[in-house]
């Protein structure tokens, strides 16, 4: 798959592979749990100063940390599985041409691999300059230019495996994990009730990869519209201050009829998050200034966002943006075809 050749680019290019706001242990948003105790007499796991811990304290107490391992077992067995399948369909395809595997790859790989221009070496050259300090740059050149290279080679043994996918009769049994979630009846949302695929994402107005994230939603809303219904709970981290008055805003102005005109507003246009931010963008949007006002100063919404912080921390959301596709859970920032992927696969049947 050109892993090695694909990290070269990575580490040259200084990505950092980080595509989540993730939570702080102090300060507000973040949420306790607490464990009752007490003997039911069922399945007792521990006993502290005469006082029993059962089976399913325990439980409910690491429900979150095991709901991640399980999506993170998946996900490696996923992308094994993937791996595997790729391996038979090469490996069948080098057969009927007489071939090895190496050989076909080779072949088909350099068809599909283009040397990068000049302008784009210099591109990544100039992007990056001050990590090459006091390097040559001629060899630095040289070396970004076997970087994109490496990375056109990957880019077309992936197309090449997807050619050969598309031509076989490949059907995939590996269940993915799923979690029931309920959804509160005064959940914003966007797109058909009864769309076949519901996206439930839990995000935070401060977070960066949460905006860089909403041009994919808006994305997905546009190309599978109709089919998709995406709903939006908080999940303000104790980290962003203004993470919970942005919450407060977007459901006030959503007490206008505004909320998803606001929520973009947020998403698309960061801001200082203090009050004269929010009332600027309630403005801008010619919202009723005096019920807009009272509505952010009071704490009527305060139940309902700390009511869904605590619901995302019990399904083991950790950062933002978290996603939930048909009960399906994907973390952070990906790219469309991340979540095509998974959208796709649930429109077949899952």
């Amino acid at each position: 798959m050109g892993f090695l050749r694909v990290l070269a680019l990575v580490a040259m290019v200084g990505f950092t592979g980080l595509t989540a706001c993730t939570r702080s242990n102090a300060g507000s948003g973040t949420t306790s749990r607490t464990v009752a105790s007490g003997n039911d007499g069922a399945n007792v796991v521990a006993e502290v100063n005469g006082v029993t811990i059962t089976v399913a304290e325990l439980e409910e107490a690491a429900a979150p940390a095991l709901a991640r391992i399980r999506q993170e077992e998946y996900d490696i067995r996923r992308q094994t599985l993937e791996d595997l399948i790729a391996d038979r369909l090469i490996a069948e395809e080098a057969k009927k041409r007489g071939l090895s595997s190496e050989e076909l790859l080779q072949q088909e790989v350099e068809a599909r691999t283009q040397k990068p221009s000049r302008a784009a070496v210099e591109a990544v050259y100039e992007r990056n300059r001050q990590r090459f300090a006091g390097e040559p740059r001629a060899e630095t050149l040289a070396r970004i230019e076997e970087a994109l290279l490496g990375r056109s080679a990957a880019e077309g043994e992936v197309a090449y495996e997807r050619d050969l996918r598309a031509r076989a009769d490949v059907t995939i049994h590996l269940d993915p994990p799923r979690v029931a979630i309920a959804i509160p009846p005064d959940a914003p949302g966007t797109g058909p009730e009864d769309a076949p695929v519901t996206i439930v994402e839990f995000t935070d107005y401060q977070c960066s990869f949460c905006h860089r994230a909403q041009g994919v939603m808006d994305q997905i809303l546009e190309e599978y519209s109709g089919q998709v219904r995406l709903v939006h709970l908080d999940f303000p981290l104790g980290n962003h201050t203004g993470a919970i008055p942005a919450a407060r805003a977007a459901r006030c102005a959503g007490e206008q009829g505004r909320f998803w005109d606001y929520h973009r507003s947020l998403m698309s246009q960061p801001g200082t998050l203090d009050d004269g931010d929010l009332t600027g963008r309630a403005t801008a949007l010619a919202l009723n200034a005096g019920d807009f006002a009272t509505c952010l100063a009071s704490d009527r919404h305060e139940t309902a966002i700390q009511a869904e912080l605590e619901q995302g921390t019990d399904l083991g959301v950790t950062g933002t943006p978290a996603y939930f596709i048909n009960g399906r859970m994907v973390s952070g920032a990906r790219p469309f075809p991340h979540f095509a992927e998974v959208i796709d696969d649930e429109l077949a049947g899952g």
